[in-house]
């Protein structure tokens, strides 16, 4: 089994909630890699919150409470008890009017982790909440687990030399979604260079009604994931103009997103190309796929003793790493060497 610890229970520890729940009941997860660890050999036996109607309740009823807002799709049978976490800089701006602080006083998280025999934590920590991701991190680092970090805050690369030490695998930062807006955005991108047009320039829109894109409507905020989204896009193609972030909030999307892309660019004899894409997902069932992939890599590094920020899994999996890939092809076949590698 592998042993995994959330913090923060909102849409995205929802979906993995439910879609654990999901796998034990034979349903199949789609783009998930084949490994030797099972999906449904992960076992969540601790979760942190700070919001007054998380903490206290079973973890199968405080992934349906607000703000939360994915849809229940089966009934989970995990009967934990979702703890006090600190506060930190998890409740500032936008976010202090829409969680609901818990008056509880923290746990000990290093306590927590070392008496669940935790093997993964997974940080599900609002955009902009590095203070606490950081806590958590160092938390992690004491207690002997595995760290993956799915925000923007730059965790991964803040403790990349301390985990390599303690040989435990830290991975970061800022998850990329299995199919959404920005992956699609490079890959067209890619595909199109693959061919002879000359990209010229590209943008893209997303709008969506969770909370994190409630938060984004910030400017700190806002411009972090813009910056971050553009940088990745950009950095496979880095003669081309590209502005890449979440605009706006519509509170009935609910955990529906919709991504627009434009791009413009020359083929031929320098005649115009223009390709308009509107993409329909559900934001926070974007990270299932990846998180299911990410714990297992985790475990499966940490029975190798391969401690770090492992590049070839963070390359793929995230859009800020510590260090980018030439391609997302490149990423694709870093990845699958490291795991023949673990698997020889």
């Amino acid at each position: 089994m592998i042993r995994i610890a959330l913090i923060g229970v909102g849409n995205v520890a929802s979906a993995l909630v439910q879609s654990i729940e999901l796998i034990r009941n034979g349903k199949e997860i789609y783009g998930i890699l084949d490994l030797p660890i099972r999906p449904n050999d992960i076992e969540i036996v601790a979760a942190f919150d700070i919001d007054k109607r998380k903490v206290n309740k079973r973890l199968r009823e405080a992934i349906f409470t607000k703000p939360n807002v994915v849809d229940k799709y089966v009934d989970v049978k995990n009967d934990i008890i979702v703890m006090r976490g600190p506060t930190l800089d998890g409740r500032v701006g936008i976010l202090s009017n829409i969680i609901e602080e818990s008056e509880e006083e923290p746990v000990d998280i290093v306590d927590v982790l070392k008496k669940e025999k935790v093997d993964v934590v997974v940080n599900l920590l609002p955009t902009g909440a590095t203070s606490a991701s950081n806590f958590y991190a160092k938390a992690s680092l004491e207690a002997g687990s595995a760290f993956i970090n799915t925000t923007p805050s730059p965790t991964a690369k803040e403790f990349k030399d301390q985990f390599m030490e303690k040989r435990l695998p830290i991975l970061g930062d800022d998850l990329l979604s299995q199919i959404g807006g920005t992956i699609t955005h490079a890959g067209i991108i890619e595909f199109l260079k693959s061919r002879g047009v000359k990209v010229l320039k590209s943008y893209q829109i997303d709008i969506a009604g969770s909370t994190e894109a409630l938060v984004a409507l910030e400017d700190w905020r806002k411009d972090l994931k813009k910056s971050l989204k553009s940088s990745f896009i950009s950095s496979f193609t880095n003669d081309v103009e590209v502005v890449a972030g979440t605009s706006d909030y519509v509170e009935f999307l609910k955990d529906r997103r919709v991504s627009y892309m434009v791009i413009e660019g020359l083929y031929g004899i320098g005649v115009p190309i223009r390709i308009d894409i509107s993409l329909k997902t559900y934001d926070s069932f974007n990270a299932v796929a990846p998180l299911i992939d990410l714990i297992r890599i985790a475990k499966l590094l940490g029975r190798h003793g391969i401690g770090g920020a492992v590049k070839e899994v963070c390359y793929y999996y995230f859009k800020d790493p510590p260090e980018k890939a030439k391609s997302i092809m490149d990423a694709k076949r870093s990845l699958d060497s490291l795991l023949n590698k673990l698997l020889g």
